[in-house]
């Protein structure tokens, strides 16, 4: 029997799947979901994915069944204080996912991103760094030195 696994998804890797516009992401996800596998998320990634779907006009019940598969970790003001103290160069969102990664530990958990500023911070704080998006037209997935198994 496989591992079981945590992962730490990212907003990035989250609303491909649900806009459709990664059948790779959809079917990892799938995937993992089907082993049986753990999911994590900072609630910023809640906000993020309700509004940009929102907005798009997707359907909410849809969204709320993907999100419904994850843990949510509240921002409290450690994640806050921690995303500040980051040395890694992000923007405030990315800053508090990793920072709330940072919370659980390198150990716990591995990182899937197709942010690139978000992988290569999360690789150089040790974590085992995924990106299923292998289909973008725009680019390939993110490439850290430290990368996780990609998907086949």
């Amino acid at each position: 029997m496989a591992e079981v696994r945590t992962w730490y998804v990212d907003s990035s890797v989250l609303l491909r799947v649900i806009v459709d516009q990664s059948p790779a992401a959809r079917a990892w996800l799938q995937e993992r979901v089907d082993a049986g596998d753990r999911f994590v998320a900072s609630r910023l990634m809640e906000v993020e994915v309700c509004r940009v779907t929102k907005n798009a006009g997707v359907d909410q019940d849809v969204v709320r069944e993907y999100i419904d598969e994850f843990t949510l970790m509240a921002i409290t003001d450690d994640i806050l204080g921690g995303a500040v103290a980051l040395d890694q160069k992000l923007g405030g969102a990315d800053a508090i996912h990793v920072a709330s990664a940072v919370e659980l530990g390198p150990d716990a958990i591995a990182i899937v991103t197709h942010d690139r500023q978000m992988a290569a911070a999360a690789a150089d704080l040790g974590f085992d760094v995924l990106d299923p998006v292998t289909d973008d037209p725009g680019r390939g997935p993110v490439d850290t030195p430290k990368q996780g198994p990609q998907p086949a």
